[in-house]
């Protein structure tokens, strides 16, 4: 599947994206993209495995079809007690961080009844599917689609033959399993949650039958001077005439006027599929694509038929160069540029992986905030929302496909994984942030898994040749040297021996971490914030020392839910740099104080140590800054430049203080930083991230933050308050199934803060949410859930308004 089918742009009307042809000979919409996300049904099994979560080894558990559902491919089933759902869609968006011991692995089904108007008749229709986890089955109108395995990659179906339109309508049906399959990566894990369902978006697409099928891009030549691309194009006629057409790729600029041009004609077969081009364009000075500068021209290809309705096709294109060297590391463009980069499961409270585009792109513009130019994407595709962003803010992106750390040999391993790697690439390789692809590794198996495993590299080399090559921490000498780029791991004692073995290979670490790291926990003790900033200021002081090492990626970005997991709050891996809710860690400054040109000030910790008086505390402060102020109850404890740390580029501040109750405050220029002593807990603050959030509309949610505070308003940071969110309006708060609390909207905050998102209805008006805590003042949000022309459902008519 081509990028093409991801693209916001295409997602426009198709009376807007016919407008820029300007060509009498393209007499029809040349495509058309729904949206087919609304109007599901949906209904799980009742049995199912998974009493083991992620370590489930037993194929049969839940793999029977029982028999409410043996006939629930025919049009005639009667689906009418199902659920109503709408997608993205998980069921396992709770039970994986609950407190019952594994999560459902089963079979899930799905339904979707639809229409489509007469005028469609004689087009191609195709069903597009962004990702289902992990084995799915379609069905339509009681005709069998296909099959397709594995849950991480995109995939389509032609229902053109099977489809009916007008008022008879259709019907859709997808099986689904989650269920363990010894040939799919990854087989198990201890630190993933194998969410099933039909978790991403679903599209279709609507095409004439002469049509596109792909475009893709390469760029064997690029400078500040010029560009040359090299554009390779299929074509689909799906009539029984040949069809005579002009075929026009134009290069349009950031500012959207065209930049280059070539057309050619083309004489397509009746009933051809597949019909290949190539053509080449050049463009004198390009604006280069680059983390500082991410220039985004589009690549936009007409189809324009001398008989019938044409086509048209928008993909982004970037022009960059690089190459890694063994002595310094990574260029692009020409100049050295250290990769710094962090890794992302796509999870959240209340919602699994069944995240809607907006949360994708948050989580990539809070990476990009923090400094990263680099997202590695542990370990599997992301979301197309992701590729998206990363191409518009400039992250550099290593895409990589999941194998070990169990193969298999009996052929069908191989085949899935690979087929996989097909759809990754086909799907990806007009992204301008991709410039790696790489797998996943920590193989240690026996010869013959490490053959598939080579096979597999050499996959993605036929398949793109353009990028280089990497796996994760290849610890099999014979896949090393078939590596572009060799993936170191944590330990520097073993990277350092590799490199004097190996001085000519080229290395980059694509995954560390040191510790897990509990928000809000200080003192210096295990899986405390303070001792985990150290080790990680040492690890990039490391990284930093060995101009060799490309550059590094950390794991993790965001703490994320695993059932097996257990060292601070049960069933998450709190290797984050912010925790579930993105609230951010000390050491996601650390980051952003390395990374990030961004002028900024962070004061560690926190200044509420009851009993303490007089003992000396050790501050630090992370900045970019070349001195920083220290202040104590409006006092300066003096100016300070960093401390000395080789390998580090902004070390942090250091001052020894003898603890007193107060304000402290940092300061660097009009940069400020400060914490109060917090005095007894009073009230809860609960503040939203917007103040609007548009009706219906599925992307709209707001994330609402609950502080315990004192009477003044300061946060206290020894607060675990059992806190229970409540709304009334048209909105719908995502409940959070958490141990000791079933409902789902109780729990308890850590260190004084916690979150929870609130999504819109189809109605109108004001939404109040409340955070309740015994003892506590309650706190309240109000946000106005909006539609264009709708009037306030919530107004009372006679003339007053609760809640001012």
């Amino acid at each position: 599947m081509n990028r093409r089918h991801f693209l916001a742009l295409a997602a426009v009307s198709a009376s807007q994206a016919a407008q820029p042809l300007q060509d009498k000979r393209l007499s029809a919409p040349p495509r058309i993209r729904r949206n087919f996300n609304a109007g599901w049904l949906f209904q799980r099994q009742s049995k199912g495995g998974g009493a083991l979560g992620s370590w489930e080894r037993d194929p049969t558990l839940g793999a029977a079809i029982e028999p409410a559902f043996l006939n629930a491919k025919s049009a005639t089933y009667d689906d009418s007690a199902w659920s109503s759902i709408q997608l993205p869609h998980t069921w396992n968006q709770h039970d994986g961080s609950d407190e019952l011991p594994g999560y459902f692995r089963g079979i899930g089904w799905y339904r979707r009844h639809f229409q489509l108007e007469p005028g469609l008749r004689g087009q191609c229709i195709f069903l597009e599917l962004e990702g289902v986890n992990q084995v799915s089955e379609f069905w339509l109108n009681g005709a069998h689609l296909g099959k397709h395995e594995g849950g991480y990659t995109s995939f389509e179906f032609d229902i053109t033959r099977h489809v009916q339109f007008g008022p008879a309508g259709n019907v859709l049906t997808v099986k689904v399993d989650n269920i363990y399959n010894k040939d799919i990566a990854p087989t198990v894990k201890t630190d993933l949650t194998f969410y099933g369902g039909i978790y991403r978006d679903a599209w279709l697409r609507i095409t004439a039958p002469v049509h596109l099928s792909e475009v893709y891009w390469l760029t064997p030549k690029v400078s500040a001077d010029s560009a040359e691309i090299e554009i390779h194009s299929k074509i689909d006629n799906q009539t029984s005439r040949a069809a005579s057409l002009k075929v026009i790729h134009e290069i349009i600029d950031p500012q959207g006027a065209v930049a280059a041009k070539v057309e050619t004609s083309a004489a397509i077969p009746a009933n051809k599929r597949g019909h290949a081009l190539t053509q080449h364009l050049r463009l004198a000075q390009p604006k280069l694509w680059s983390p500082d500068d991410p220039n985004l021209y589009k690549l936009r290809t007409t189809l324009l038929d001398s008989a019938a309705a044409g086509d048209l096709h928008e993909a982004p294109i970037g022009f960059r160069w690089f190459h890694f060297d063994a002595r310094q590391g990574f260029f692009l463009n020409g100049r050295r540029l250290q990769l710094r980069g962090t890794t992302w499961h796509h999870s959240y409270p209340g919602l699994g992986s069944a995240l809607p585009n907006s949360r994708h792109v948050k989580d990539m513009e809070l990476i990009k905030e923090m400094g990263c130019n680099l997202f590695r994407t542990s370990h599997y595709p992301h979301d197309p929302a992701v590729m998206e962003a990363c191409d518009r803010l400039g992250l550099l992106v290593l895409e990589e496909m999941f194998v070990g750390e169990e193969v298999e040999d009996d052929g069908g391993y191989y085949r899935i994984q690979a087929k996989g790697i097909g759809e990754m690439i086909a799907r990806d390789r007009n992204c301008p942030s991709v410039f790696m692809w790489g797998l996943e590794g920590e193989v240690e198996s026996a010869a013959k898994h490490v053959d598939v495993v080579q096979q597999l590299v050499n996959k993605i080399k036929a398949t793109d040749p353009s990028r280089p090559v990497t796996m994760q921490d290849a610890r099999i000498e014979s896949i090393k040297e078939t590596l572009d780029v060799v993936g170191l791991y944590s330990s520097f004692e073993a990277n350092d021996n590799e490199r004097n073995l190996h001085p000519e290979r080229r290395y980059m670490i694509e995954e560390y971490t040191v510790d897990a790291i509990g928000r809000g926990l200080y003192g210096m003790g295990p899986e405390s914030e303070d001792l985990g900033c150290e080790k990680h200021e040492a690890y990039l002081a490391e990284v930093g020392r060995r101009p060799w090492i490309a550059g590094s990626t950390v794991w993790h970005q965001f703490d994320y839910d695993g059932d097996e997991y257990d060292p601070i709050t049960p069933h998450l891996v709190t290797f984050g740099l912010a925790d579930f809710w993105r609230i951010p860690k000390d050491v996601f400054y650390l980051f952003q104080s390395q990374w990030s040109p961004k002028p900024m000030l962070h004061l560690c910790g926190h200044w509420t140590w009851p009993g303490e008086e007089g003992k000396t505390r050790r501050v630090k402060v992370y900045s970019n800054q070349a001195r920083v102020e220290l202040f104590l109850n409006g006092r300066s404890l003096g100016v300070r430049e960093p401390a000395p740390f080789p390998g580090l580029d902004h070390p942090p501040f250091l001052w020894d203080v003898p603890y007193e109750p107060g304000i402290l405050k940092a300061t660097a220029g009009a940069l400020t930083s400060e914490r109060k002593t917090a005095g007894p807990a009073a009230r809860i603050d609960l503040r939203s991230d917007v103040e609007r959030i548009e009706s219906g509309d599925p992307e709209s949610l707001a994330y609402l933050t609950a502080a315990v505070v004192d009477k003044d308003g300061t946060v206290v940071p020894s607060a675990a308050h059992a806190i229970s969110f409540t709304s009334y309006g048209p909105g719908e708060l995502l409940p959070q199934t958490w141990p000791g609390h079933p409902t789902g909207l109780t729990w308890n905050c850590v260190a004084g803060l916690t979150r929870i998102a609130l999504r819109s209805t189809d109605r109108v008006g004001r939404c109040v949410v409340s955070a309740y805590s015994p003892g506590l003042r309650m706190g309240r949000a109000i946000l106005d859930v909006a539609a264009p022309g709708k009037r306030d459902q919530m107004e009372y008519r006679g003339g007053a308004t609760v809640y001012k």
